[in-house]
């Protein structure tokens, strides 16, 4: 049984990403110029406007500047466009584990096996917007198809637009069940078995269509253009099962891009990160895991005396791990608008510190108010990175019984061990704990604080300090005014040195409750 995959073709990447810096910045690519990347002399892909100059397919460089002298002529770039690739795959992790780069070598096609995801994402048709979005924002542009088989998707995918008198027409290139595929595929012409065999060859004996290929006889078909051609047909008409090579993802994630430019400002880098970022999220979703420390390097610009001047690190912190995409950014971009750009900005380099497990939870049939947890964690990391690590602080326990030394301060995404437990049933305790106690006068053996207090609760007895030099021998009470304010005060017991002249007990404010 043969799984339905959803492919795209990547071939037509925005032209920085075929020429990075070292040929012309973005600002100048401007999409009315037309634009031809050159390969070994030869026209390997053109754009609207230098088409209507009369750009084709396997020009030469020659008959290219013949045509007009203002056609941009790009070299192909194949180490941006591989890393371009594995950029995309990691980012479509996110979709589905069963990614696969197909093996033409002109193809540019990646593979999705998303039998499993269909219910998870809405149906075919809304994982296939999803799934353009998202190539979408990583600077590139996706043809997608959709079909019960990988390679039969894949050729529905390649169809380029049809040009007709009535304008630019849309072919067919979603098919759900094996019969729609089939009617898709025999109406595909052979220029689609280009890498397998020679359309004109194909042509010429009368064959311009698929399903014209596959009513010739198979047997002198084999002997004149080999077995290759008939088993790709057979694979993508679901005929004959088909093995893949899964694109497996690294152990580790560090990342670097060059951008197409000297960037200066934070909006720019901000853009460029994003396809680091989209790579992050489906590298973090096949670890089942969501980032919770992770640096951005910003990589300046070289000059000529060969020094390069120290990478900018632009450190992330999340008090909760996730993996979105958009929270991230949002994340990114109030650490960048802090920035100061002592020098342009011509690459970006993301790679991964810390991160823990990090499941997707179950929608509730009754959600509770107030958010989610995820929701209280996103509020933490946007404060942690507008006002400051150290300006976001938590408490955390500490096994000391002196309440001023019960716990300590720090910041919301530090790592730690497990809170002490407290004992059942904890002790009731004052939500504002003052500083320093406050002495309270005793008026007829009472303690006064706007007038006598009651006692409302029996002694709570502790004693500690003695292995700090810091010795505490007290009675906790809870004590009530008149008005009704309630108060957390103690007596130093007896022994203590304010005792040693034999005076009465003393008696402290040490906090309020709410």
């Amino acid at each position: 049984m043969h799984l339905p995959r959803l492919p795209l073709d990547a071939l037509q990447p925005n032209w920085p990403e075929l020429a990075p810096a070292e040929s012309r910045s973005a600002a100048t690519l401007h999409h009315a110029l037309p634009v031809a990347v050159m390969a070994r002399e030869q026209v390997v892909l053109a754009n609207g406007p230098a088409m209507q100059l009369g750009v084709r397919y396997g020009m030469r460089r020659g008959g290219v500047q013949a045509l007009s002298a203002d056609i941009v002529q790009l070299e192909r770039d194949p180490a941006a466009e591989a890393a371009l690739m594995e950029a995309v795959a990691l980012a479509l992790l996110r979709f589905t584990p069963g990614v696969t780069v197909d093996e033409e070598p002109e193809a540019a096609t990646l593979m999705l096996d998303v039998s499993a995801s269909l219910r998870l994402f809405g149906g075919h048709r809304a994982l296939c917007r999803a799934v353009r979005a998202c190539v979408r924002q990583l600077g590139t542009v996706a043809q997608v198809g959709c079909g019960p088989t990988a390679h039969g998707a894949a050729w529905l995918a390649r169809q380029p637009l049809r040009r007709t008198r009535r304008g630019v027409v849309r072919p067919g290139r979603r098919a759900v069940g094996m019969a729609r595929l089939h009617r898709l595929l025999d109406r595909l012409p052979v220029e689609a078995l280009h890498t397998l065999a020679d359309p004109a060859w194909l042509d010429g004996i009368g064959c311009r269509t698929l399903g014209e290929v596959r009513r010739l006889p198979r047997a002198g078909l084999t002997r004149r253009l080999g077995p290759a051609l008939l088993a790709r047909l057979d694979q993508a008409y679901g005929e004959a099962p088909a093995r893949f090579i899964w694109f497996v993802a690294p152990p580790a994630f560090a990342q670097r891009m060059d951008l197409p430019g000297r960037i200066e400002s934070a909006e720019g880098v901000l853009a460029g990160a994003q396809r680091l970022l989209l790579a992050l999220a489906g590298w973090l979703a096949v670890q089942q895991a969501g980032v919770t420390r992770c640096v951005l390097v910003l990589e300046h610009e070289r000059y000529r005396r060969g020094a390069a001047t120290e990478g900018t690190p632009v450190p992330l912190g999340l008090a909760q791990p996730s993996r979105d995409p958009a929270h991230l950014s949002r994340l990114l971009r109030e650490k960048l608008d802090k920035l100061s750009f002592h020098a342009p900005v011509t690459g970006l380099a993301l790679r991964v510190e810390a991160m823990a497990a990090c499941v997707p939870q179950s929608d509730a049939l009754f959600p509770e108010p107030g958010g989610t947890p995820e929701d209280l964690g996103r509020l933490l990391d946007t404060l942690m990175a507008r006002l400051g690590r150290d300006n976001v602080l938590q408490p955390r326990p500490l096994a000391d019984h002196r309440p001023e030394r019960a716990n300590r301060w720090c910041p919301v995404d530090e790592p730690g061990g497990k809170p002490a437990s407290l004992p059942e049933p904890p002790p009731e305790r004052p939500l504002w704990l003052l500083p320093q106690p406050l002495p309270l006068p005793v008026q007829r053996h009472r303690p006064c604080h706007g007038g006598p207090l009651a006692l409302l609760s029996r002694p709570e007895r502790i004693e500690a300090g003695w292995w700090d030099g810091a010795l505490a021998t007290r009675d906790y009470f809870i004590a009530e005014r008149a008005d009704g304010l309630r108060c957390w005060i103690f007596r130093e017991r007896p022994g203590h040195a304010a005792h040693d002249d034999g005076g009465e007990y003393r008696w402290f404010l040490h906090g309020l409750f709410a």
